[in-house]
């Protein structure tokens, strides 16, 4: 669109300014009248809008305690990479967003709006700074809202195992047979040779009497096996390459001992999956050079637990859609 700007008057000493019109009284006591019942209309207004109740001003106000709160959510952790939205759009888009190493594509029709209680955490609730962070916005209003490790997913000890980086791996073990059956899918033969179930090296049956069976470890050193997943996978790598170091099958009171490193660095830290060998997902969460530890955060999909949010700082970009006031506020 064009605008034209008109030049100002322009007055010199050779010309005197127009001289000014005088007012008309009457029309501007009639213009002072016209614009007393203008207000007094919108004054009326203003209370018959208001006065119908608690319920235009709740749903038009900032959030409070107790609200119902429907909203679009886009949760991220401190790389920046997504594990959890209500927005199709944004759950199919990995150029755009990347998403976490959990984060899982869900049936089209579960990326709907989401709707709260604020200021409801804990049992029933959503987490405490996610509940707490909505308060006082308004609809259409978006926020960043960061929430630290205490007020987000509590980390529970019992999911967290610590692995040395240069590991000792007895070269005996004793089961029963339907341990063994479960374990390797197959009946135990006596002598006979098959990869092991979680390290992928080979077994010797060795025993198999009375219900209980014995396998030998044979690996070979120098030996590069994946007990946690094959990195190279093309849709979803797992794991880390484990290396035979040693094999001493006279070692540990003549049970036989194996030495293995695991071939990581502290990069992988967040940034590397596994599944154990009780066939768990986990997350490698922790790398201690001092210690030579590190540590791999389990998850589990039966409670939602997630070792991958548990215990870190989450930013949620929020946008509320509606806000339904509490019948207490």
């Amino acid at each position: 669109m064009t605008h034209s700007i008109t030049a100002p008057q322009e007055f010199t000493m050779e010309s005197a300014p127009p001289a000014k019109k005088k007012r008309d009284s009457k029309k501007m006591l009639l213009a002072i009248i016209i614009a007393g019942i203008l207000l007094s209309v919108v004054a009326i207004g203003y209370v018959l809008v208001t006065g119908r109740g608690t319920s235009s001003v709740a749903t038009t106000g900032g959030i409070a305690n107790g609200d119902s709160v429907t909203m679009n959510y886009i949760g991220r952790l401190p790389d920046g990479s997504v594990f959890d939205t209500s927005l199709l759009d944004v759950a199919q888009d990995n150029g755009r967003y990347p998403k976490s190493l959990t984060f899982t594509l869900r049936s089209n029709d579960s990326y709907t709006p989401f709707t709260m209680t604020a200021g409801n955490y804990g049992s029933g609730g959503t987490i405490k700074g996610f509940a707490l962070g909505v308060i006082g916005m308004h609809v259409n209003e978006t926020k960043l809202i960061e929430v630290i490790p205490g007020d987000g997913y509590s980390v529970d000890p019992d999911m967290i195992r610590t692995i040395d980086i240069v590991q000792q791996v007895p070269a005996t073990e004793v089961m029963t047979v339907q341990e063994f059956k479960n374990a390797f899918q197959t009946n135990p033969i006596l002598m006979q040779t098959l990869p092991h179930f979680f390290w992928g090296w080979n077994v010797v049956v060795a025993f198999n009497d009375s219900g209980i069976v014995r396998i030998k470890h044979e690996p070979i050193v120098g030996q590069t096996v994946y007990p946690f997943g094959n990195p190279s996978g093309s849709t979803s790598p797992l794991g880390w390459p484990v290396v035979v170091e040693s094999y001493d099958p006279n070692g540990l009171n003549g049970n036989g001992m194996t030495t293995v490193r695991h071939i990581i660095s502290p990069s992988d830290v967040y940034n590397v999956k596994g599944t154990d060998s009780d066939g768990k997902s986990f997350i490698l969460s922790a790398y201690n050079a001092t210690a030579g530890t590190f540590q791999m955060h389990r998850s589990n999909s039966e409670t939602g637990y997630n070792g991958e949010l548990a215990g870190r700082t989450l930013f949620f970009e929020v946008t509320v859609v509606s806000i339904k006031a509490s019948s207490i506020r």
